[in-house]
Order: C-alpha cells, then structure tokens, then sequence
C-alpha cells in the first residue's frame, strides 16, 4: 500500500482513490466479451444484434443481450429502436464508449508484443 500511495500522492486515501478507479473500470469492462463488443462497434459505427453476433462469432445470444443492456445501463453503449419496416434495433458508441477506443488499441499493442510472440496463430 505503500508503493501505491507514493505512486497515488501522499496518502492512504490517494491509495485508495488509485484502486477504486482500477476496480471500477475492471468491474465495467472486465467482463468476458465486454472489451470484443466495444471493439467491433469502434470498427462499424453502429450494428444490429445479429450483426454483432456474427462478428463475434461464438458469443451465446443471452450472454451478447445481457453484455449490451450493462453497457447501456453504464452509459458506454447507445440502443436506438428505428422505426422501419420491419422494426429494428441499432447499438452504438457514447463518447463515452468511444474514449475507450485508445484503451482498446493500447491492450491490443500490448497483447500482440507480449501476449501473441508465442501464439501468432491466435491473434490475428
């Protein structure tokens, strides 16, 4: 706790405001196939449910639809209900979504240089 006070300020509550930042993004964004959604929608702008299930090729429709209402609950995600025929759904990035582009390329850098190395294979 130390290090991270001298890292934070001076303070154990610097500390803790370090860590509170850390665990609330984690809480946000660590969910499996949270940071994958983001990313797909930074890559096309706007796509419908079946589109992003598709691009993410695996992902269970229930756990896609529960991923999306929390990122719209937490204001990363927009859900807009067009009224054409038939009725369809489009989601997009807030400019809150959309700050997580650098997040995303930074993580993606960083798995590519240290993560991939070993297992090309699987990051392409």
């Amino acid at each position: 706790m130390e290090q991270l006070a001298a890292r934070a300020g001076d303070s154990g509550a610097d500390a803790a405001q370090y860590l509170c930042a850390v665990e609330e993004a984690a809480r946000i964004v660590g969910q499996k196939w949270t940071l994958q959604i983001v990313n797909v929608l930074i890559d096309f702008g706007e796509c419908r449910f079946c589109e992003l299930q598709e691009a993410l090729g695996g992902v269970n429709p229930s756990t896609l639809s529960a991923r999306l209402k929390r990122l719209e609950e937490e204001g990363i995600v927009d859900r807009q209900q067009l009224s054409t025929m038939p009725p369809h759904v489009v989601y997009r990035l807030t400019e809150m979504g959309e700050h997580l582009s650098g997040v995303i390329r930074e993580l993606t850098s960083w798995s590519r240089s240290w993560l991939c190395a070993t297992r090309i294979e699987d990051c392409n």
